[in-house]
């Protein structure tokens, strides 16, 4: 169980650095080619929820089979 709980230390501050860069990429993009303030109200906060809604779901599918990889583990060695 140690071992989830350090995956997770590094894994969430991973996502949210890996989401920062690629949302300041976005951005640096569209204002190199001259889109206006509706680009950033409308299709730029799309785009940010769609990649914290996947990385989300990555984290939480990383855990769910860390945590069910634990108890497969542990039904191996209870004693019959």
């Amino acid at each position: 169980m140690k071992k989830i709980v350090l995956k997770s230390a590094f894994l969430i501050p991973t996502f949210i650095f890996a989401i920062f860069l690629i949302m300041t990429i976005i951005g640096c993009t569209s204002c190199l080619f001259g889109f206006d303030h509706d680009y950033y109200s409308c299709a730029y906060c799309n785009i940010f929820k769609g990649i914290t809604i996947i990385s989300i779901i990555a984290y939480l599918t990383i855990l769910y089979l860390d945590i069910k990889l634990v108890y497969k583990k542990s039904s191996f060695n209870k004693p019959n």
